[in-house]
Order: structure tokens, then C-alpha cells, then sequence
């Protein structure tokens, strides 16, 4: 009957065609899409070229409270979100929550593939990435220049010894030096100048949050574990975890100042940009402003993380974000489109230029290679937090650098389980930190971890 009819009328359908999308997309995300600065002028681009409005919902500051909202208001099925703007950790745990939607295709070759490794769960992929991130080692270059080293440290051993050896002798030069500027000023009567600060080797981010999970798995990695293992206590994984726990006490204990186990990404830039630390693990985002206190290139400079000892790999945790759309989208289509436009080619050209760490690998090919960023150059002077303002190439310093330590970086666990992974490490290391050694806290960390990760714990 249906065939004869759509002889005659020219088809045949099961109802009606769906409405037009009504309303403005909304699109949820933390405080940094929230003001002025490239990724919200990628949105307002898309707006005037399709006519679409957009409505950013601004989330809680802190990466729990914004977590804890999206999932209470994902879980309740009415939402009010189109787009979310997640965390590359949260994909597996919002998946199975049934927060977000599947992407339904694949994510295309030009994508960095460690990045397409975080919006994977399952077997699908349910999201697309946006802005990605990895860790970086920056080095006082002028300082460890002037007592012989050209080249920063290669593996983290390495690391120890330059930073012990190099901090030490700065020290005692700078003691030397205000002792002798004092016995200056006071036979001439006049006052003496303030006390130089000590150098310590090396700051990291140590305080009981994500950055020391971060740090912790750089650590284990470095010691031979897997970042793609599911499990601390099987296998080539034994051991591992326990190992990099005691690699970063040691560092504390030997190279970093006491109050690293108070630090985030902030406080440990403000030691190295102030001269207090000759190494330092941070993200990228952290560049412009060490920039505003030393001669990038001169006076301080950046590389991959040191490697293994083992084979030289060098690993970080990758960080960034990822778009989604919300289980209870009632403007699919627009969600789908709007991210689309905020991660192509051109658009990860723009966040790259702007101080970002870009998703595609297009975005880093070299100057007249890569997508043209569609943007006004002056989008990019109204600033943006943990932005970088563009030098007069279009690419940030540190570019090929952090090209090389995204393709080597690793997601970490991909477990639905993970904050509650996190936060074991976090209580876990923070305890080992401040204790006098020995293995069974690491040991009981280990046998955590896995409950954590499997759901149990």
C-alpha cells in the first residue's frame, strides 16, 4: 500500500517533519568562556555567520563544583544544556551517567590521536576535543648555562643531580656575594639590601588536588608503568606506581622547598618566575606569565618533560577540554554545529595563535601551512585567562615543543570511576609525602588505586 501511494504522492513518511529548533543554544562550561578572549570570540563569530544565538552558562570556579553540577543537572533529565564543556577526565564517568550523548561518528585524522584518546568510552566517541594541554619542564636556561649545562636534563636522575649540584653552588656564589655587598655598604655607612632568596632545585604541584594526581601518574609512567593499564598490582605494573610515589618524596625531600605540598600550578610559577626554583613542572598556560618577569628564550626556557631512563620516552598527562552534548539537548542540531565550528581547523589555528594548545595537528604546521584563524587580530588583544598573547609570527614560543609533548602525552585512567581514583591518590601521597618513608602506604595506595578504578573502592 505504502509503495502504490508513493507512486502517486511521491513518498511516504511516518509523520510529520520535526520542528525547527527554537531558542538560543545553551552551552555550559567553567568561568573561562565566561569573559572576553579567543574562545568566546570563536563563538560570537559563529553567531553572526548563522544567526544562531548562543547562552553561556557559567559554572562554579572549582573543577568539583563544576563536575558536581553537571552531573546533578544532567541526572535529573532537565537540564537546560546543549553543549557542555567538560573536563578530558570526565568523559567515561558522564558518559555512563547518561549526561551526555554519543557523538555518533567517528572524529576525523587530523585530530592529534592522544587527544582523540579522551573523548573515547566504550568503544564511541562522545565528544570532540577542544583545547588540549601538557605538562612542560621549565629550566632557568641562563643559570644553568653559567655553571655549565647547555641542554636541560634528560631524565628525571639527571634532573636530581643538575638541580642539587647547580642550586648549591648558586647559593653559596649568592651568599658569597650579599656578604660581601653588606661589609661594602657598612664601611661606607650606608644600609644594606634585603636577603637574597634561596634557590631550591625544583617546585611542582604538590597540594592535595588534581595536580598531584597529575604528578603522581607522570612519576609512576616514568618508572615504567602503562598508561593504559587498568590495574597498579598486575603485571609489568607492579611496582611502578609504589616506585614514582618514592621518586617524587625523594625529590621533595633532596631538591624542592617543604612548601611544595602546598602548591598549585599558581604558587609553584610565582616561585620559579621570582627566581626560587631553578626547574619547574607546570602546563603551558603558565608561560606568559613566568614571560612577564624573565626574557622568555634568555633567561628561562621550556622542554618535554624528562624521559625514562629505560628507553628515553618522555610522557605527560595530557590535560584540556572536551565538547559534548547533553543527554536532554532539546537543540541537538545546533549543539552539533556549534561544536563542530569551535574545533575546526581554523578555530584550533585561532586558539593556538591565542596561547592555547591546539587539538588538530594542522594547527601546527608551519607559518602560510596551517588553516588561516578567521578572527581579528584584535580579538586577541582583550586578553583572556590563561591565555598568551600572540607574538608577531601568529605562534606562541613554545610551540614545537609542545607539539612533540602532546603527541608523546598520555590520558589518564579512562575509568567512570576516576574522581574517586583521584582522590585516593591525592590522600594516599599526600600522606607518604609526610611520613618518614617506607613502602606501606605506597603498598596500600597500589591496592587502592585498583578498587578505585574498578568501582570497589
Amino acid at each position: 500500500m505504502c509503495l502504490t501511494l508513493a507512486v502517486a504522492v511521491g513518498g511516504c513518511t511516518a509523520g510529520p517533519p520535526p520542528a525547527p529548533e527554537k531558542g538560543a543554544i545553551v552551552l555550559a562550561t567553567g568561568s573561562d568562556l565566561s569573559s572576553s578572549g579567543v574562545r568566546r570570540d570563536l563563538i560570537r563569530d559563529w553567531e553572526r555567520r548563522t544567526g544562531r544565538a548562543v547562552r553561556i552558562v557559567t559554572l562554579p570556579d572549582t573543577a568539583d563544583g563544576q563536575r558536581s553540577q553537571l552531573l546533578a543537572a544532567g541526572q535529573s533529565g532537565n537540564s537546560g544544556y546543549d553543549v557542555l564543556n567538560i573536563d578530558v577526565a570526565w568523559t567515561a564517568e558522564f558518559a555512563e551517567a547518561g549526561v551526555i550523548r554519543p557523538w555518533g561518528t567517528g572524529l576525523d585524522g587530523d585530530f592529534l590521536g592522544s587527544v582523540v584518546k579522551t573523548a573515547e568510552h566504550g568503544g564511541r566517541i562522545w565528544g570532540v576535543p577542544f583545547n588540549t594541554d601538557a605538562g612542560l619542564l621549565y629550566y632557568r636556561k641562563d643559570i644553568l648555562h653559567d655553571y655549565g649545562y647547555d641542554q636541560p636534563p634528560s631524565n628525571w636522575g639527571e634532573l636530581k643531580n643538575m638541580a642539587a649540584q647547580v642550586a648549591a653552588a648558586y647559593n653559596r656564589k649568592a651568599a658569597k656575594d650579599s656578604t660581601s655587598a653588606k661589609d661594602s655598604t657598612s664601611a661606607e655607612g650606608t644600609a644594606s639590601g634585603g636577603a637574597v632568596p634561596k634557590m631550591y632545585g625544583m617546585v611542582a604541584q604538590l597540594r592535595p588536588y588534581e595536580g598531584l594526581t597529575v604528578n603522581t601518574l607522570e612519576a609512576a609512567w616514568a618508572n615504567g608503568g602503562d598508561p593504559e593499564a587498568t590495574s597498579f598490582t598486575k603485571g609489568e605494573q607492579v611496582g611502578a606506581l609504589q616506585q614514582g610515589v618514592a621518586d617524587v618524596k625523594d625529590r621533595l625531600d633532596s631538591i624542592m622547598p617543604h612548601e611544595a605540598t602546598a602548591m598549585d600550578e599558581t604558587e609553584s610559577r610565582r616561585w620559579f618566575a621570582d627566581g626560587r626554583a631553578l626547574f619547574m613542572r607546570n602546563w603551558p598556560v603558565e608561560y606568559a606569565s613566568v614571560a612577564g618577569k624573565l626574557k622568555a628564550g634568555v633567561q628561562f626556557d621550556v622542554a618535554e618533560l624528562p624521559g625514562r631512563p629505560t628507553d628515553g620516552k618522555r610522557m605527560s598527562v595530557l590535560g584540556g577540554q572536551n565538547l559534548a552534548i547533553s543527554a536532554d539537548s532539546t537543540r541537538p542540531d545546533g549543539a552539533r554545529a556549534l561544536i563542530e565550528a569551535l574545533t575546526g581547523p581554523a578555530a584550533e589555528r585561532c586558539l593556538l595563535e591565542r596561547g592555547f594548545a591546539a587539538t588538530r595537528d594542522s594547527a601546527y604546521r608551519e607559518a602560510g601551512k596551517a588553516p588561516g584563524c578567521p578572527l581579528a587580530p584584535a580579538a586577541a588583544d582583550r586578553g583572556e585567562p590563561g591565555a598568551t598573547r600572540p607574538p608577531a609570527d601568529g605562534e606562541p614560543p613554545y610551540t614545537r615543543t609542545l607539539y612533540a609533548a602532546l603527541r608523546a602525552a598520555e590520558p589518564r585512567p579512562r575509568s567512570a570511576h576516576y574522581q574517586t581514583f583521584s582522590k585516593v591518590v591525592q590522600v594516599r601521597v599526600s600522606e607518604y609525602l609526610g611520613s618518614r618513608g617506607g613502602t606501606a602506604i605506597a603498598d596500600a595506595l597500589a591496592r587502592e588505586a585498583d578498587e578505585a578504578l574498578s568501582g570497589r573502592g
